[in-house]
């Protein structure tokens, strides 16, 4: 069944322009990121956090896209019924959804993988600490794709909902300037727990509360959580 979603999935996204640059976006994000990061470390004066907080950005919005490429994939099922056909079929609609979710975090972790090796984002870094981070970075796809199929019925409203939830992007940019206990106020951003792992990478001298190992376990629990959660609304608002 997950093969056959899959094709289905590809299928739907190359047949829409749209879908094909959600697709292509990251890897644009990741050549632009490639000449602009070494840029703003030789010409910005030491000490200056920008070129952190790009690379943080720039890896965050990786699996971001997946999951609004998901999101739209599923207001067009959505739009051409193909949830309410299942209904009628031995396919559970809960198990074909939780199956697109799970490819949009599959894509969303290769995809991030694949850009920080390549860019060299995280100079340094163990290969364990990148596969953490990115698979952190990807859990976000799923929890993003429910966010807006839970609140939006068509793309119009799904594109507003999307571009609100964006906003979520920047809550970790705080979490530069906040490394005490007040962090407990920005958790609710799923992207915290990736960004603070990559800002631990970038910037050596940052006081933290935890270790790597328990704020990338704590990330995985919370964004399980928080996707579990918005499936459960999903599922309530779409009479699954």
């Amino acid at each position: 069944m997950f093969k056959t979603i899959l094709k289905s999935e590809l299928k739907n996204i190359f047949r829409d322009s749209m879908y094909i640059f959600f697709m292509v976006y990251p890897v644009i994000m990741g050549v632009a990121g490639y000449f602009l990061v070494p840029y703003l470390r030789e010409t910005l004066a030491p000490g200056n956090i920008i070129p952190e907080i790009t690379v943080m950005l720039f890896i965050l919005m990786t699996g971001y896209m997946f999951g609004a490429l998901t999101a739209f994939t599923l207001l067009d099922d959505k739009d051409d019924n193909v949830l309410m056909s299942l209904k009628i079929t031995p396919v559970s609609v809960k198990l074909y959804v939780i199956f697109k979710l799970a490819i949009s975090f599959i894509f969303g972790f290769i995809a991030t993988l694949v850009i920080i090796l390549a860019t060299d984002f995280l100079p340094g870094s163990s290969f364990w600490i990148i596969l953490m981070i990115s698979i952190l970075g990807a859990l976000q796809a799923p929890g993003v794709a429910l966010i807006v199929n839970s609140f939006a019925n068509n793309k119009v409203s799904g594109f507003a909902i999307m571009k609100m939830s964006g906003l979520i992007l920047m809550v970790p940019v705080i979490a530069f300037f906040v490394q005490s206990w007040q962090e407990v106020f920005l958790i609710f951003a799923p992207g915290f727990w990736s960004a603070r792992l990559i800002q631990m990478e970038l910037i050596t001298a940052l006081e933290t509360n935890f270790s790597v190992m328990v704020y990338f376990v704590f990330g995985v629990i919370y964004n399980i959580l928080f996707t579990y959660l918005f499936m459960k609304l999903f599922s309530k608002r779409s009479n699954l």
